[in-house]
């Protein structure tokens, strides 16, 4: 595990604006779950009103999803990095069996078979530990102490727990709201 060897750092991390659609509602076979996480990554978001001081920010990386790009561009007016590395942790049916299950079931199973590392979803909690730990060592070896980081809900919360144990100190929600900077500081 590489350290954060900066002597100081402050991370600003901003969840997505809200998506102008519901993640896929009501009960739906596995096709349609797939199809409803696709529309998902791909659709427009709201604007809250949240703006950052640039002047607070050295840099800002954002996930390369449109819907963090977008926030990003309109929360922050400096210069933007995007990068794979804090794409959200996909999501795909648990079981490509034609059967009809409520939304959050298949929410809730793709993401258990997440964290047992199950060949159903194309990236399992080791990986996204390993991209986690990518992106710290890239940001750390960019010589910048203020960052800006535009990323998503359920890959904050893997990011977070890293910083933690890296002596971070901060608080996030535990389901990180939308358009919300909350800062750890090091």
């Amino acid at each position: 595990m590489d350290k954060i060897n900066n002597s100081k750092m402050k991370l600003g991390l901003v969840r997505h604006f809200k998506v102008n659609i519901k993640p896929g509602e009501g009960k739906l076979s596995s096709s349609q779950f797939e199809e409803a996480m696709k529309n998902y990554d791909y659709a427009d978001v709201t604007s809250n009103g949240l703006i950052i001081n640039k002047n607070e920010w050295d840099i800002c990386y954002s996930s390369s999803l449109p819907r963090a790009v977008k926030t990003a561009q309109t929360i922050y007016n400096g210069e933007i990095i995007t990068t794979d590395l804090l794409c959200e942790v996909p999501i795909l049916p648990f079981t490509k069996r034609n059967i009809i299950l409520p939304s959050f079931i298949w929410h809730t199973a793709a993401r258990i078979a997440w964290f047992k590392n199950k060949p159903s979803q194309p990236e399992g909690k080791i990986q996204t530990q390993k991209r986690v730990e990518e992106f710290l060592n890239l940001i750390n070896s960019s010589g910048k102490e203020n960052i800006l980081i535009v990323s998503h809900g359920f890959f904050l919360g893997s990011l977070v727990r890293e910083l933690l144990k890296r002596g971070f100190k901060g608080e996030m929600d535990m389901r990180p709201r939308n358009g919300k900077l909350y800062t750890f500081i090091k």
